[in-house]
């Protein structure tokens, strides 16, 4: 995009955004309980599941608490609490360590497509993701076959604060050595990719590939094929 614009670099969510899960997540949990030998019913483990999100979103408004490798094992401790399973610590601890490794994500259909013609244009690419860790980011990002089109990955756990603080993206910036002015980033989440990122300075666009945001005023596409075309049309 030479001479075209400022944006010189796009940051980009991930789950959501570029790729989708091919399991629901609590199917996988329960797969891997199987797999270290407990058999749980898919719809007693599935409110299990559901009682332990409920728990983490209450924590979360009351403390803050932040998702990373440590509060995962936390996590599945509390959801394991409920199935009156014995050993929690150690089977929550191996279901953190798992769970990486079994969870299948796919990278949509429009996304390599995207990402070529945003590298011809010039663009340095990133990602920004509330997820545990830069290593199990990076491990979800290599199941897509797409790790190589990005030069940095900023992970939410590792960094120690969450979308839409705009610390995160503040430190996107710094470590792409980048001024934030000339970034713009593009996520599937209204508050924590769309307003987060404006909150810190950062130009956005929100990616609403379901229709969720349908009647919210905003800079919005609908498929990430649409990306290039939008950013080249900027003065």
């Amino acid at each position: 995009m030479e001479g075209k614009g400022i944006i010189e670099a796009v940051s980009l969510d991930f789950g959501g955004t570029i790729a989708h899960e091919v399991k629901e997540g609590y199917v996988v949990y329960r797969d891997i309980l199987s797999e270290l030998g407990y058999d749980v019913e898919l719809d007693r483990f599935e409110k299990a599941f559901r009682v332990a999100v409920d728990w983490w979103r209450h924590e979360k408004g009351r403390t803050g608490i932040l998702w990373n490798e440590e509060t995962d094992v936390i996590w599945f401790e509390h959801m394991l609490g409920t199935l009156a399973l014995p050993d929690l610590h150690g089977i929550a601890t191996k279901m953190a360590e798992l769970w990486p490794l079994r969870i299948q994500y796919k990278a949509f259909g429009d996304a390599e497509p995207s990402l070529l013609e945003l590298k011809r244009m010039g663009l340095r690419l990133i990602i920004v993701s509330n997820v545990p860790s830069q290593r199990i980011l990076s491990i979800l990002v290599s199941q897509t076959g797409l790790l190589h089109y990005f030069s940095l990955l900023v992970a939410s756990g590792t960094v120690g604060f969450e979308k839409p603080d705009q610390r995160i993206f503040k430190f996107a910036s710094q470590m792409a050595k980048m001024p934030i002015e000339k970034m713009v980033h593009v996520g599937n989440k209204y508050e924590e990719d769309y307003l987060g990122a404006r909150s810190a300075g950062m130009s956005s666009v929100l990616i609403d590939r379901t229709g969720e945001y349908g009647d919210t005023q905003c800079r919005k596409i609908v498929k990430l094929s649409e990306l290039p075309g939008l950013l080249d049309e900027e003065p």
